[in-house]
């Protein structure tokens, strides 16, 4: 019903007349930049459990019982991992970061131990001669008073829960040691109390660390399944690297994916892949980072490592499969390794010696040539060759870092990249600066470029044109970019702004060569990130509306563009609104000497007394206004008997330790909900920036943001003059923000042609809730033929997808008979459409 209402809506609005704007040409004649092939990517990271209880097939969570183990190098202090007090490579500060750590919880965690007829003591320690070095731990049951028919029994729960499917296979394979057991032990997988399958061994002797392994063969489907090893006599027994692994993964490999996650991947038609991140390339500390070299051989024998996003990743889907898995898509791969300095905003400690880079540009020498090398001549060729794949990987890409930045990111990236290049010149290699940075100058060569952004939904509507007039100095691989900004966890007016987003990269992909949206994957049950692309539990896979135009996009890329006479429709700008003044911040923030001069003249001293709170402790010490503590949402205390949109406000200003900002709020409401703020300190505390508030939650920038350091502790003279039409922020004297209200860019036009059908493409946003009617004229065409195809991504803005109608939001594919050489159109409201029709040119 829904595909022949759409369709019905499509046909009408082809048939009504349209007189308000000009027709949109299109000219098929002036061919526009190339798209580039490999436009469309993919980026894979252990965030949201994306790997382990996602795409990694595995079933069982903490198999190897190392969860709890610290990050390497960090100490366990007073409830917190702590890690090394050494100096930041971005602040020069020494950040001596750490995070709250639950040693018994984390050891537990995925298991439980049940005691029936019989007592059970359970213990997860490191053991004297473990099963394998890099995973010291294991678990023991001491287990006595037995009685008949009793057991110890324990159980798995996987990642909140294990999906089986009834008359699939799936792979057991367990390590057990024991001086002194002398019972059975039997292996159950089950749903509750319904067992839907065992297997049992007899074991001999087990005085050495013995495996077992056999196949299960599920008698019923469930995402609820659970794990249990039973064992019906005492003895004291050491239990390690549990395994339970699905025969059915994507293209039956060992070790392999998840075959509907992996799947919904194939649906995307993605060019590359990128691996294995993202921040955790950097790590938390150096020696956090992603070691590839730990991710390669038997799953058993991998350390694994606790990754930054909260939880220990065992890396089962490690290089190998990465490259594997690649080849599997038919991608490119693209390998991101660690540019000697960990992550800014954690500790940010940094390989500062020639000799430490001459050892992180031989661990990219050893990824390379594991994935490139001949097995004759190479160590890590020939580790690729004992792994089952002789030929090379299809290695494209190299990345030296994520995110880093400034100048000691430069230093690094010259003195790896100089070495790198003259021995892997075919290799394209990437520079994680964004493109329009200035430090770019000081790094010559031939290079990609890696810009990332996330942003409220103004960002992606507004910059439809950014790349327009971006330097061609060094082609472009948007890495990451996501809107993830007051859209809950992704509604259809996320997906449409990144649509418009798209639209602008396509038509510049003379620059913008490649792209990928981030975060991939969200495990429901573990979210780290505000909106991820792929939603899926133990059981079941959905895409949110931002999968669908991803899709859209890879599978409608064109040829090359052509000229289109209006590519976008701005709305109405509407002045800075009259309102009250607020003051907030998202960490310890304290403000003096605050006055008002309005357009008259007049100068009113506010003592901090006059102003309100409505979110946050605040308290008033020697006539400063101070916030002690901020809270998510809603910081902000206000001056109710103040209302203007024409004055200057003076304050001085500081802000505390830490990456929190300090805001001035103008133009507000009653409710304290709608309005505008000047953000001080964002990004680490490098940026000044104008934002709408809507609803208590800032919006896009408007704007560029200012790039002005803010020093903790330090005071500020602030002073902003505000009327209907213009905001300036001046800091110190400084003018640092000059900015009109922002105007909404609301519909776009982009057209291309696909060579290999000879069909003219034309995609169209509608970010309104009206139906948006236009006129086209396609100029250069010698023939149009009427009948097309018409795919329409449509519904209500704030609608997402779930497990319930995990196609609410899909596109809907309409035959349309309506195309000429001039033809008229109704775009359905919040809408992302594309139309492909024949086309011959003249």
């Amino acid at each position: 019903m829904r595909k022949l209402l759409m369709t019905g809506l499509l046909l009408a609005g082809a048939m009504s007349g349209f007189a308000q704007e000009e027709a949109i040409t299109i000219d098929v004649s002036k061919k526009g930049a190339d798209v580039s092939p490999d436009l469309y990517g993919i980026f894979f990271e252990e965030i949201n459990h994306a790997g382990d209880g996602g795409l990694y097939a595995e079933l069982v969570q903490n198999r190897g019982f190392e969860e709890h183990v610290l990050p390497s190098t960090m100490k366990y202090v007073k409830g917190n991992a702590v890690a090394i007090d050494s100096k930041n490579y971005e602040h020069g500060n020494n950040r001596k970061w750490s995070i709250p750590w639950n040693l018994e919880e984390k050891k537990y965690l995925g298991w439980q131990v049940a005691a029936i007829g019989c007592n059970v003591k359970r213990a997860v320690l490191p053991v004297k001669n473990p099963l394998h070095p890099n995973t010291p731990n294991a678990m023991q049951l001491k287990i006595s008073g037995m009685k008949q028919g009793g057991k110890a029994v324990l159980t798995n729960t996987g990642y909140w829960g294990m999906g089986l499917k009834k008359g699939e296979n799936y792979d057991l394979r367990f390590y057990v040691k024991s001086a002194d057991y002398k019972g059975k032990i039997t292996a159950r997988i089950s749903e509750g109390a319904t067992t839907l399958g065992t297997i049992e061994f007899a074991p001999k002797a087990i005085k050495d660390w013995t495996e077992y392994t056999g196949v299960f063969t599920s008698s019923g489907t469930t995402g609820n399944g659970q794990l249990s090893l039973e064992f019906d006599a005492k003895g004291t027994v050491l239990v390690d690297y549990v395994s339970l692994f699905p025969q059915n993964t994507f293209k039956g490999r060992k070790n392999g994916q998840r075959a509907d996650l992996a799947q919904m991947l194939v649906g995307l038609h993605p060019k590359f892949m990128r691996w294995p991140g993202g921040c955790i390339v950097e790590g938390a500390t150096y020696e956090n980072r992603v070691k590839w070299k730990e991710t390669l051989g038997d799953p058993m024998t991998r350390r694994g490592e606790w990754d930054l996003w909260g939880y220990r990743a065992t890396w089962g889907m490690g290089y190998h499969e990465f490259l594997q898995f690649c080849e599997d898509l038919g991608m490119d791969a693209m390998f991101v390794d660690n540019a000697g300095m960990s992550c800014s905003v954690r500790n940010g400690d940094f390989v500062d010696t020639n000799e430490g880079l001459d050892a992180v540009i031989q661990d990219f020498r050893d990824a390379i040539d594991y994935a490139l090398a001949d097995p004759a001549t190479n160590k890590w060729a020939k580790m690729r060759a004992d792994a089952g794949h002789p030929k090379p990987f299809p290695l494209k890409y190299v990345e030296i870092g994520n995110e880093n930045v400034g100048p000691e990111y430069v230093k690094h990236f010259n003195y790896i990249f100089k070495v790198l290049k003259a021995e892997y010149p075919k290799i394209i290699f990437i520079n994680t600066l964004g493109h329009t940075d200035p430090l770019l100058a000081q790094i010559p060569g031939d290079y990609m470029v890696d810009p990332h952004w996330y942003r409220a939904p103004g960002f992606f509507f507004n910059n439809n044109h950014l790349f327009d007039d971006a330097p061609r100095t060094h082609d472009i691989y948007v890495g990451e970019y996501a809107c993830n900004s007051g859209v809950g966890a992704g509604n259809l007016t996320a997906a449409l702004s990144e649509a418009a987003f798209i639209l602008g990269m396509e038509r510049n992909s003379d620059v913008v060569k490649m792209t990928s949206y981030a975060p991939l994957f969200e495990n429901v049950n573990h979210k780290d990130w505000p909106c991820n692309l792929i939603h899926f539990n133990s059981a079941n896979v959905y895409g949110r509306a931002s999968y669908y135009v991803q899709q859209m996009a890879a599978e409608n890329r064109p040829t090359y563009n052509v000229n289109v006479s209006e590519t976008t429709t701005q709305g109405e700008q509407l002045p800075f609104a009259a309102g009250t003044i607020g003051l907030g911040g998202f960490g310890q923030c304290e403000y003096k000497d605050i006055k008002v001069t309005t357009a008259d003249g007049r100068t009113m001293a506010i003592s901090p007394d006059q102003f309100q709170a409505k979110g946050g402790k605040w308290s008033t010490t020697n006539g400063s206004l101070q916030l002690k503590e901020a809270e998510r949402r809603g910081t902000i205390t206000m001056l109710p008997s103040f209302k203007s949109d024409n004055y200057t406000l003076e304050m001085k200003v500081k802000k505390g330790e830490g990456r929190g900002s300090l805001t001035v709020y103008y133009g507000m409401d009653e409710s304290g909900e709608n309005g505008y703020a000047a953000n001080l300190g964002l990004w680490n505390n490098r940026m000044i920036a104008l934002q709408p508030v809507r609803k208590g939650r800032p919006g896009d920038f408007i704007g560029e943001a200012g790039r002005q350091e803010i020093v903790p502790d330090k005071w500020y003279d602030l002073k902003m003059e505000i009327t209907p039409e213009r905001t300036k922020l001046y800091l110190d004297g400084q003018e640092i923000i000059n900015r009109e209200p922002p105007v909404e860019t609301v519909q776009f036009c982009q057209a291309g042609v696909d060579e290999q059908t000879g069909e003219l493409v034309i995609k169209v946003v509608n970010g309104t809730d009206k139906v948006y009617k236009r006129s086209f004229e396609i100029a250069g065409a010698r023939n149009v033929n009427p009948h097309g195809k018409v795919i329409t991504l449509a519904g209500d803005a704030e609608a997402e997808n779930s497990f319930d109608e995990p196609t609410k939001l899909a596109p809907q594919t309409a035959i349309y008979g309506g195309f000429d050489k001039t033809f008229c159109y109704e775009f359905a409201p919040h809408s992302f459409t594309i139309m492909r029709v024949k086309v011959e040119n003249k």
